[in-house]
């Protein structure tokens, strides 16, 4: 049997501060993309043949960010001991979001988060 995978986005604004890290010591902000990846097995298919809807998997994605948006990073609580780079808001997200899921589905896992700080810089986060 195979599996499938499903993706959906969501998107925040916000600034940060990256302390010794050149040009990003400075305090700026980035429009934010997430994109979920869910992966279900074909026997976990509904009635319908689906595995999940897509804006079940898009409502985890803005649940898991929602205190992002419009904020300084830097300031909340996942960030306060550390900074908050593109790597470690993917893995924050990822954790967020995996228990979003759990909620949903039991059957869908989480299997990567991308986090795109811009069109051209993105960081992806898969576990262990």
């Amino acid at each position: 049997m195979g599996y499938y995978t499903l993706a959906a986005e969501a998107g925040f604004s916000a600034a940060h501060r990256l302390p010794d890290v050149d040009q990003c010591d400075r305090l700026h902000g980035h429009n934010w993309r997430i994109r979920l990846t869910v992966q279900i097995d074909e026997t976990d298919l509904n009635q319908a043949g689906m595995g999940i809807d897509f804006r079940q998997i898009e409502a985890v994605a803005e649940e898991a960010v929602a205190d992002f948006d419009h904020s300084y990073l830097n300031d909340l609580e996942p960030f306060r001991d550390t900074a908050p780079t593109a790597e470690r808001l993917a893995k924050v997200i990822y954790e967020r979001a995996a228990l979003g899921l759990a909620s949903i589905t039991p059957a869908a896992s989480l299997v990567e988060v991308e986090a795109w700080e811009m069109s051209n810089y993105r960081v992806t986060y898969r576990p262990v």
